[in-house]
């Protein structure tokens, strides 16, 4: 895996793991009627958020559409 050791490995899955329980809890919200509206989940995305983030400089600015929950939390919002 290249340049990526086991606490590095264990990050990128925790920060995986992060943003799947968060869109989990958005969607018992969601589905128990709880937030109006419109949910886009970001479910079965969640290693793309990671790696992406885990790429770019701290101080590299992101952008997203309906669907940002994970690049949020991946970058630590």
């Amino acid at each position: 895996m290249g340049d990526l050791d086991q606490d590095k490995l264990l990050s990128l899955y925790e920060t995986m793991l992060r943003i799947r329980r968060f869109e989990e809890t958005v969607a018992k919200l969601f589905y128990g009627g709880e937030i109006p509206g419109f949910v886009h989940l970001y479910i079965g995305e969640e290693a793309i958020a990671t790696g992406v983030i885990h790429a770019l400089r701290k101080d590299d600015y992101i952008t997203s559409t309906h669907r940002g929950h994970g690049h949020l939390i991946a970058k630590g919002v």
